[in-house]
């Protein structure tokens, strides 16, 4: 198969294979062996019956390449941004510090694409960012031992701090 393949993944962080960078494929199911990915565009109009089968080591046991449709550029570069700006997100442990901004445009001019605008995908990376965040404290008993990043209704970030008879509140100068 001479087809250029990357993992990506969806909004709800599921596994995706992106084809040629026009094509995305999802994940829909999973055997023993297999995993099973069709082309996103199987449920449309267009009924694509393109499918990519892999084997336990992610290595392509079959590639079914039968587009009925044409290759959708600006989507699948909006998948890859979305996916590696979430990486990157990943890879730090304070959420706050990140300039998601700032890994766009490194991410822009690494891939070569059509690339979205940032205000496109602005708000998905916000939620996401908030996602990797601490749940709501309600106790007493929730509050950590250490220190950790918090966010206020006003997207204020603020820690807390506690000792068994006071606790600390802290914003960030």
């Amino acid at each position: 198969m001479d087809d250029q393949l990357e993992i990506s993944e969806t909004n709800k962080e599921k596994n995706q294979i992106i084809v040629n960078k026009k094509y995305k494929f999802n994940l829909r199911y999973i055997t023993n062996s297999t995993k099973l990915f069709k082309c996103t565009e199987y449920k449309t109009v267009k009924k694509c019956k393109s499918y990519i089968i892999l084997n336990d080591n992610n290595k392509v046991r079959k590639y079914e390449n039968k587009h009925t449709h044409p290759g959708k550029e600006y989507d699948v570069s909006v998948s890859i941004v979305k996916h590696k700006m979430k990486n990157e997100i990943r890879k730090t442990s304070i959420p706050f510090d990140i300039n998601p901004k700032h890994i766009y445009n490194e991410i822009s001019e690494e891939i070569g694409l059509i690339c979205p605008e940032y205000n496109s995908i602005k708000s998905q990376i916000s939620r996401y960012i908030k996602k990797q965040l601490p749940p709501d404290i309600s106790k007493f008993n929730e509050i950590p031992d250490e220190s950790e990043y918090y966010i206020n209704e006003r997207d204020e970030n603020f820690m807390i701090f506690k000792n068994s008879n006071i606790i600390i509140f802290q914003s960030p100068f």
